[in-house]
């Protein structure tokens, strides 16, 4: 029943052959909850569970250098803040890409700015800048900027060089100089119509 009664949250070409495939979700509770999935031309494939809040939207992603879009999750939580989950079909799975264990893109706080960030794409896989507070303190709060690639092979991902792009923004100019940052903007290059 969780699987027929699934609603569909994207259409997302997972195997890429040209095809977007209809993807679903389970409600809460049950034997597969909060699971997502989808039919390819060679069978089904699926998402463990997923902890926290249950996904509100999901989208596909065209990432270069990739036969198969990504899939693109978002769970908000009931008291604030959003967390992306970042999905590569294979071998009858749905696996989420991770780093140390922990989703590629870290929460994301909407009632404070405490980490400003933005994901988008690269050749051969995918590209998060971030904004951490600027260390030792000074009079006024600064955020220094790094941009970390990590290349996605199949069903994993690798994690690549981490660059400094500035360094002691002052936190008053952060939206100005890098509003990508202040707005979360997710894969703004490379979503795919599905």
């Amino acid at each position: 029943p969780a699987v027929a009664n699934a609603r569909t949250v994207a259409r997302v070409d997972l195997d890429g052959d040209g095809t977007a495939e209809v993807v679903k979700l389970t409600a809460g509770g049950g034997e597969c909850a909060n699971t997502v999935f989808a039919k390819t031309g060679e069978g089904f494939v699926s998402s463990a569970p997923v902890d926290g809040p249950p996904v509100t939207s999901a989208l596909a992603v065209a990432a270069p250098g990739r036969d198969g879009q990504l899939l693109v999750t978002r769970a908000d939580h009931p008291r604030g803040g959003y967390q992306l989950r970042i999905y590569a079909a294979g071998s009858g799975k749905l696996t989420e890409l991770e780093v140390d264990g922990n989703p590629l893109v870290p929460f994301v706080a909407t009632d404070v700015q405490e980490h400003p960030l933005s994901i988008d794409c690269a050749d051969g896989g995918l590209v998060l800048t971030e904004a951490v507070l600027h260390e030792p303190m000074g009079v006024q709060p600064a955020w220094d900027i790094t941009r970390t690639t990590y290349a996605v092979d199949g069903d994993s991902v690798r994690r690549g060089s981490t660059e400094a792009v500035a360094d002691s923004v002052p936190a008053n100019q952060l939206g100005a100089k890098y509003p990508e940052l202040v707005k979360h903007t997710a894969f703004a290059s490379c979503r795919a119509d599905g």
